[in-house]
């Protein structure tokens, strides 16, 4: 049985491909002001920054962009939960680490 918890996981991940598919012509050019940035850029600090929603958000784009990247069709959602542990915990002893290195690192079991 699926549990409320990795049902709105699912629909936020089914949200967040849907969004990705629809700005797909446009990802060379990132629209100016809040949140706008290069994802290889981005640091372990500005997801520690982030609070409730805009960290879930984040952590769930980095799920399906890796995903995404390795061709991964099955979405196993504990494991996604233990890497995402992992990641939060590494960012807390390492806030100047660049997040998508880290999150592959993770997400492949090193």
């Amino acid at each position: 049985m699926i549990s409320q918890r990795n049902t709105r996981l699912l629909g936020l991940m089914t949200m967040l491909t849907l969004a990705l598919h629809a700005d797909i012509g446009q990802a060379s050019t990132p629209k100016e002001g809040a949140g706008a940035g290069r994802l290889d850029e981005l640091e372990c600090r500005t997801l520690l920054r982030l609070g409730g929603d805009d960290r879930a958000f984040t952590l769930l784009y980095l799920h399906g962009f890796v995903s995404g990247r390795t061709n991964l069709m099955r979405l196993d959602v504990e494991p996604m939960a233990a890497v995402t542990d992992r990641v939060v915990e590494h960012c807390i002893d390492h806030p100047a680490d660049k997040l998508l290195p880290v999150f592959e690192r993770y997400r492949s079991g090193k």
